[in-house]
């Protein structure tokens, strides 16, 4: 019987049994392979992981990254084959194939590829990380759209006026094709939005990856225009209005996970811009333990959430997460015992035994009027998507007081800026005071990639800067990422949060309700052992993982 991954990574002293557990216990939640997870967790790092496979199905290592791949040399097998059974051909020498693949290694799909290329078919072993890096170089945007433009060219050779690829049955499935690798490209790389932005030239294509943009390839605004139709055909939206701003969804699978794409247009001066946000049951419908909070912080959170009424606030700007903990939250409430009744617009995802209400102006159903006729469904639980009005907010606060639990989100900088905004609205400091229990603030900033990480002696300035908020624990180092084939060279893979909780005291109370300012409300959270988000964020840069530029583009204390 083969030795398990795990069994072999202790025995080569790269993880211990406590950090085993640990990784099986994040597999149980994120479903990926557990050599994934591991590198996730930085606990190896992706040659480790790749030689320890090798081991344990008795088959060589290829390093992909030292590999010339060529496209000549993947034009042996089909693409979707090679996607699909995790296969791509590495070497070819006197007749024999060599391919790369990623553990399990199933002899029938060897047998396919053998009778695929007529050749002898020898196998190596290689990772995720890896196999994925390598289609990206050679599948890439940039050599799909070159082909489909120049398919265009030899059309117009043809004749004098341009012919609408769209309507070419005989090209639309190279649009097709090109709006699938879109999707999948982005879906690979972990980004949360596409954007498609015109321009007197064309058409770019952005990423959003960890919060920034980035810009991807450009096409001609006759590509584009037929990229831009079929996907607002595939979401149910009007392609012949162009200036009026729509909206419409689809979802797809890829690799056994199911993915919503929110789709968003608006006419520009240049043309139709889109923006599809790619939303991840598997990411939004988080564990609490997995949200980045620090111990202390997890602890007060889930004390929130056994109040029996009350309001809990999560604050943060536009992309800092709130939908996301809102989301847990409803997850960690959803027993089976409880009513619980959302008004989002939009309904990021459907959540089992979660009556969700979509939002609809056009209908009538707005937060303040919605919330009204919620309340008439006797539920136990009520979550707001977001408080933006005096109206909506004395109704969340009436129910509160009349045994409901209400979960909202608001646009603040911090948590005590929360009871202030409240008041600016216009409601009153005894009705705030009375039905606030806890606000969540929070930001995302991106982990250092756990491939590439580095040590780096602290500078004088940095150590003071961090001294000043943590015990930096008389370490003189800290982490960054080098740059790798993983991290696209940016040094950081994926997003954590930080946070502050600020839970209602004796003391919190009488100060909203003498109308506090704001400063006064801070310094009472802080007095009370409470962490601020900069703190919580240079708690993360000493243990390495994030950066002290990360914590400090994310927030800085005033």
């Amino acid at each position: 019987m083969n030795e398990k991954l795990g069994e072999i990574l202790m025995r080569k002293g790269l993880i211990g049994e406590l950090q085993l557990q640990k990784a099986l216990e994040e597999q149980k939640m994120t479903h990926e392979k557990l050599g994934q997870v591991l590198v996730n967790l930085g606990m190896v790092s992706v040659s480790e992981l790749g030689k320890a496979l090798a081991e344990q199905a008795n088959i060589e290592y290829v390093n992909l990254e030292s590999e010339p791949l060529s496209a000549e040399l993947f034009g042996l097998l089909q693409e979707e084959f090679i996607r699909t059974n995790q296969i791509m051909p590495v070497r070819r020498t006197n007749g024999t194939l060599f391919v790369a693949c990623v553990p399990p290694i199933d002899p029938e799909t060897l047998e396919k590829a053998r009778l695929m290329t007529g050749m002898k078919v020898t196998p190596f072993v290689t990772t995720e990380f890896e196999f994925e890096q390598a289609l990206n170089k050679i599948y890439n945007l940039k050599k799909q759209a070159d082909n489909l433009i120049a398919s265009i060219g030899a059309i117009r050779a043809e004749s004098n006026q341009v012919i609408p690829i769209i309507t070419d049955t005989s090209k639309d499935s190279s649009i097709a094709g090109l709006v699938n690798s879109i999707l999948s490209d982005a879906i690979r790389r972990s980004a949360s939005d596409v954007h498609f932005d015109p321009s007197q030239r064309g058409v770019k294509i952005k990423y959003r990856i960890d919060g920034l943009m980035s810009d991807n390839i450009t096409l001609p605004r006759e590509v584009a225009d037929s990229v831009v139709t079929r996907i607002k055909v595939t979401a149910g939206m009007d392609i012949a209005e162009r200036r009026r701003p729509q909206g419409g969804h689809f979802s797809v699978q890829y690799k056994k996970e199911f993915y919503d794409f929110r789709v968003s247009s608006m006419g520009t001066t240049f043309g139709e811009k889109l923006t599809i946000r790619i939303l991840s049951k598997q990411k939004i419908l988080m564990p609490s333990e997995r949200l980045g909070m620090l111990p202390e912080q997890l602890l007060r959170f889930n004390e929130l959430l056994e109040m029996p009424y009350g309001i809990i606030l999560v604050a943060g700007p536009t992309g800092s997460g709130k939908t996301t903990t809102l989301y847990s939250a409803l997850s960690k409430l959803n027993s089976g015992n409880k009513t619980i009744v959302t008004l989002e617009d939009p309904i990021e995802y459907n959540i089992e035994g979660v009556n969700q209400i979509q939002i609809n102006e056009e209908a009538g159903i707005n937060f303040p009027s919605g919330l009204r006729s919620v309340l008439r469904l006797d539920p136990d639980i009520i979550m707001i998507g977001e408080i933006r009005d005096l109206e909506t907010a004395r109704v969340a606060v009436e129910a509160s007081l009349t045994g409901h639990l209400v979960l909202a989100s608001i646009h603040t900088n911090d948590a005590a800026s929360v009871p202030v905004r409240l008041l600016n609205l216009g409601l009153e400091s005894y009705l705030i005071s009375s039905s606030l229990v806890g606000v969540i603030a929070q930001r995302l900033v991106r982990k250092i990639c756990t491939n590439c990480k580095t040590q780096y002696r602290m500078a004088g300035e940095d150590r003071q800067f961090i001294a000043s908020f943590v015990n930096p624990e008389e370490t003189e180092y800290l982490n960054r990422g080098k740059g790798c084939h993983i991290c696209d060279f940016t040094g950081y893979k994926g997003r954590t949060g930080i946070y502050e909780i600020m839970q209602m005291n004796k003391r919190t109370r009488l100060l909203i309700q003498n109308s506090a300012s704001y400063y006064e409300l801070r310094d009472a959270f802080v007095e009370s052992g409470g962490y601020t988000m900069l703190k919580s964020g240079l708690i993360k840069t000493v243990e390495g993982i994030t950066t002290i530029e990360e914590v400090k583009k994310a927030v800085m204390e005033l």
